[in-house]
């Protein structure tokens, strides 16, 4: 009897000590499908965000504010409630100059940029080179590709995703930035510490965007961001549309980059 004691003791330790290396395995596993889920939602309302985005700019002569505010306005629920009118005018007026305004699990706020947009056409030294200040012959019937992207209104917009699951943000931000060729991890894999030699090294190099995007370097805030326990993720999306209004020089003075804050 005392040996069977002995060896249901052994095995139940070991069934503490199993568990206990597979629990943040298992935890990570579920955190993250829902991040990942609520990550797919976000890349969705990105993509529709583009296109009212550039909808607008046709509308508006290419100007930059009601581009910037159908973006936000369609990316809102991923960050506050917006199931009434009241709850999404109240989530757009506090953030109406393209702050985040939101509180990260350590009790610090994050107030960077939600969208960050780039006019790739019409190019801007074209229309601020206008005789009239504006393009007179945007609606002519045209065969000149030249011409006809003129007169395109074409973007190029992130949306920065917030993070918020617990675990998960920590572990998929570390992965994204090795990703991305911005940090190296190779002191311990983070979902398995025990493996020591681990390479957390992306085989793809940047693509995040140059150093003349709206705001600086984009993978240069991404590591700023992380460090401070703020974890973000870029989603880049592309839209274009044929320009319903001429093109203004008066909204291309600053080039093609929309100004990050300030609407």
């Amino acid at each position: 009897m005392a040996g069977q004691a002995a060896q249901t003791a052994k095995q139940s330790g070991q069934a503490a000590v199993e568990a206990a290396l597979s629990l943040p395995l298992v935890v990570f596993l579920l955190l993250g499908t829902l991040q990942l889920f609520m990550m797919l939602q976000g890349r969705i309302l990105a993509q529709v965000a583009a296109y009212r985005a550039v909808r607008a700019g046709s509308l508006n002569h290419g100007d930059c504010r009601p581009m910037m505010h159908a973006a936000m306005v369609t990316m809102l629920p991923t960050v506050a409630r917006t199931d009434t009118g009241a709850r999404l005018a109240k989530a757009f007026e506090r953030r109406r100059d393209n702050r985040y305004d939101v509180r990260s699990s350590y009790g610090e706020d994050f107030q960077g940029p939600m969208i960050e947009i780039v006019r790739e056409s019409p190019d801007a030294d074209w229309v601020r080179g206008l005789d009239s200040g504006e393009d007179l012959m945007f609606d002519a019937p045209t065969d000149s590709r030249a011409e006809v992207r003129a007169r395109t209104l074409e973007i190029r917009m992130v949306a920065w995703y917030y993070m918020r699951i617990p675990f998960a943000n920590w572990v998929m931000s570390r992965m994204f930035l090795a990703h991305f060729h911005l940090k190296r991890y190779t002191a311990a894999n983070p979902l398995m510490p025990v493996q020591k030699q681990s390479d957390w090294w992306g085989d793809e190099p940047l693509t995040l965007g140059p150093d003349d995007w709206p705001g600086g370097d984009l993978g240069r805030r991404m590591v700023a961001w992380s460090d401070s326990g703020h974890f973000v993720f870029p989603i880049q999306v592309n839209a274009s549309m044929r320009m319903m209004t001429p093109a203004m020089a008066d909204y291309f003075q600053r080039g093609g980059g929309c100004p990050v804050t300030g609407f």
